[in-house]
Parts: C-alpha cells; sequence; structure tokens
C-alpha cells in the first residue's frame, strides 16, 4: 500500500514510524506547508516525494492511502476529496469540526467503498489491547462504569496557534484530549449507544484568539472540561480532561478504570494494566498483570489500516465510530451552553 502523508509534524512522524514498522506499506509522498518539517519527514521515509499541498496527495495516481495529520479544519475537506479520488485515509482525531463534518466522511465511505479508520491511538497501546482482550474474555463481568482523564498541569497546545483559534480546531481540551479518553473507555466499554450527557468546562489559562472580523464575539476555548454520559443499559462514563489545570503533580496525566460486575481494570499502572478480582467483604483481591501483545502504538494502528485494506478486518474507529464520538462530544458543547443536560442526537451503532 503507497502511502501519502499530509502535515509532517509531531503526529505525521508517528504515522510514517508506524507504517515502517508495519509492513505492507510505504511512505512515497509527504506534504507540508512548512520546508523544514515536509524535509525532516521526508529524511525519515527514503524516496518519497516532497510538495506543499496536500491536493497533490489526492491527486496522485501513485497514492492509495492518504494519511491526515493536518489542523481540524482539514480534515473533512481533504478526506472527502481523497475519498472521491477512490483512496482509503487514516484521520487524525478529532474526525472534524463538527457531527455535519463526520457525517459527510460516513456517508462518502460508503459510496465509494473506501477505509475510513481515525488514528485512535490510544486504542492500540499495550495497556490498552490487554484491556480490551481481558474484558472480551468477561474476566471483569459487564462493564457498568468508567472513569477516565487527561489532565495537564500546563499544557496548552502551541504551534502555529490554530489549537486554540475554535473555527480551525472546533474547541479546546474537550475535542482535543476528551475525544481520545472518551473513544478508549467508548471502545472498552463494548461501544453502547449514547443517550444523554452533563458537562461543565472553563477558560482560564487558554489565549484568547482575537476574530478577524472587528465586530464578531471572542469565543475562547475550554482548557478544561468534565462530563458525565448515559449510555444504554444504565452504563455511565466520566470523562475529565484538561490542557491547563492546578492539581497535584501526581495526578498529571491519563487515567482509565472500568468497573464491571465480577472486577474492575485500572489501564495505566507502573505495572501496565491490572485486573482486579474476587473482591470480599474485606476488600481484599487478587491482582492480575495483564500480559500485553508484541505489536503495539502506531505500529499496530498501522497494521490493523493495511488489514483493512486488504479486507481482514473492519476500520475501528471507522467512519461510524467517528459520527458518534462527534455525537457525543456535540452533545457536550450543547450542554455546557445550556447548563442542562443534553440528548445525543443522531445514528445509533450498526
Amino acid at each position: 500500500t503507497r502511502v501519502g502523508i499530509a502535515g509532517a509534524g509531531a503526529p505525521g512522524i508517528a504515522h510514517a514510524q508506524g507504517i515502517a514498522q508495519s509492513g505492507g506499506m510505504k511512505v512515497v509522498a509527504v506534504a507540508d506547508l512548512i520546508p523544514a518539517r515536509r524535509d525532516h519527514l521526508v529524511s525519515l521515509a527514503p524516496g518519497a516525494r516532497a510538495c506543499s499541498d496536500a491536493m497533490e496527495l489526492v491527486q496522485d495516481a501513485g497514492v492509495d492511502l492518504i494519511s491526515i495529520c493536518l489542523p481540524t479544519h482539514l480534515h473533512a475537506p481533504v478526506a472527502l476529496a481523497a475519498l472521491k479520488a477512490g483512496k482509503h485515509v487514516v484521520i487524525e482525531p478529532p474526525p472534524g469540526l463538527s457531527v455535519k463534518e463526520a457525517q459527510q466522511i460516513d456517508s462518502a465511505a460508503v459510496k465509494y467503498g473506501k477505509v475510513v479508520v481515525y488514528a485512535m491511538q490510544r486504542r492500540f497501546g499495550a495497556g490498552e489491547q490487554a484491556t480490551r482482550q481481558a474484558l472480551e474474555k468477561g474476566y471483569a463481568g459487564d462493564i457498568k462504569h468508567a472513569r477516565v482523564a487527561w489532565m495537564r498541569t500546563r499544557g496548552v497546545p502551541g504551534g502555529t496557534g490554530w489549537y486554540t483559534d475554535r473555527a480551525h480546531s472546533g474547541g479546546g481540551a474537550l475535542i482535543d484530549l476528551g475525544t481520545h479518553m472518551l473513544d478508549l473507555a467508548w471502545y472498552l466499554m463494548g461501544s453502547p449507544a449514547p443517550l444523554t450527557v452533563f458537562a461543565k468546562s472553563h477558560a482560564q489559562f487558554t489565549p484568547v484568539q482575537q476574530s478577524p472580523a472587528p465586530d464578531a464575539p471572542v469565543n475562547p476555548v475550554e482548557d478544561s472540561a468534565f462530563a458525565l454520559i448515559g449510555f444504554e443499559g444504565g452504563r455511565t462514563l466520566e470523562l475529565s480532561c484538561a490542557w491547563a489545570f492546578n492539581q497535584p503533580p501526581q495526578q498529571e496525566g491519563v487515567v482509565c478504570r472500568l468497573y464491571g460486575t465480577s472486577g474492575a481494570v485500572d489501564v495505566y499502572t507502573p505495572q501496565g494494566a491490572v485486573l482486579y478480582r474476587n473482591l470480599d467483604s474485606k476488600t481484599t483481591t487478587s491482582v492480575t498483570p495483564l500480559k500485553p501483545p508484541k505489536t503495539v502504538h502506531h505500529a499496530a494502528l498501522m497494521r490493523h489500516v493495511r488489514e483493512c485494506i486488504i479486507g481482514k478486518a473492519t476500520p475501528a474507529p471507522g467512519a461510524h465510530d467517528g459520527l458518534m464520538l462527534m455525537q457525543m462530544i456535540e452533545a457536550m458543547y450543547r450542554s455546557i451552553e445550556t447548563g442542562r443536560s443534553a440528548d445525543v442526537k443522531g445514528v445509533k451503532s450498526r
């Protein structure tokens, strides 16, 4: 599979490294507006040609798959053009600026019969894969609740400034970090149909981007957000995320804990993912570290993409999963705006 990478920043580099490790795929072209970044990525993919415009990859008959590692507002335009041109796509999260864009990508994937995989790399980590295997075997029973967090103390993204410009990013920490953790927990819970959400956010540390239109209202993005999501069957999920938050140092980082009828799993511990079972009235329990697979992170992600293209696997998270995630994220923003809980509108799981 011949791959063109659109965007030569950190995600593009990670994609290139995963492609090199996965087998059966080769980076043949790289597109980025910044020559230094473009040249650096080309140096990691010998023989790849360089260009400045992602649409050159779309028009290149020698490219089978486009890896989209661009600012969020470019995800849908490039993905839709690529699918129409008969190419498969891998898209860095979030799926787009809105449910509407995610719906367009989902419809195009069906119309043109091409693979769409969102690069939710946390699904493919060592502890995350080990947890999924344990849950599929029923070791924790029926998962009733999950708690996930990605909390930074001082980590507002910099770069060219698009992260804190709502028109280019779609939002702040919630759509940036929250989408990853929401996807992970939802996936590990078995992707139940979402029903309602209640969310709150704060904006204390994020620079305010002035609108180019003098009379337009300033619409700052959130630097932290917190949500409770209700799913079918009474399942629940707590989500916390922050670019910047005053907190004890030991609380910075990621959390993913799942609570089932027979046990619980803590995905992120110094020992890796750990399963807790056989709890008794004295709160003693058996502790089982979960064995991770050999292929992890972006190598596992890109191997999955390759298997989808050759028909050995179903895209996960695919275009429809991305649509459902955006439905949940958009409902959270509605809840933040109104101060009330919001129904998750739209289609359910296929």
